[in-house]
């Protein structure tokens, strides 16, 4: 089993987590703190893990940028 841990640091963090739960996967683990939120998740092939951390990171991206307009209105 291969373990992962994606730490998300800045202003905005725990909306941008809030985002994502619909694609928490069943045994992902989310960490929300003030300005910080951290997905711990496993699987049994590094390029499982390597996909998950993609498609987390530019959903991240994606929901930092709707956060970024949303305060520049």
């Amino acid at each position: 089993m291969i373990r992962a841990r994606l730490k998300f640091e800045g202003e905005g963090a725990a909306a941008a987590a809030s985002s994502l739960h619909p694609d928490n996967l069943p045994g992902m683990r989310v960490l929300v703190g003030e300005e910080t939120f951290e997905v711990e998740f496993s699987a049994e092939r590094a390029g499982t893990i390597l996909g998950t951390a993609d498609d987390l990171m530019m959903n991240m991206k994606i929901a930092l940028d709707l956060l970024e307009k949303e305060v520049g209105k």
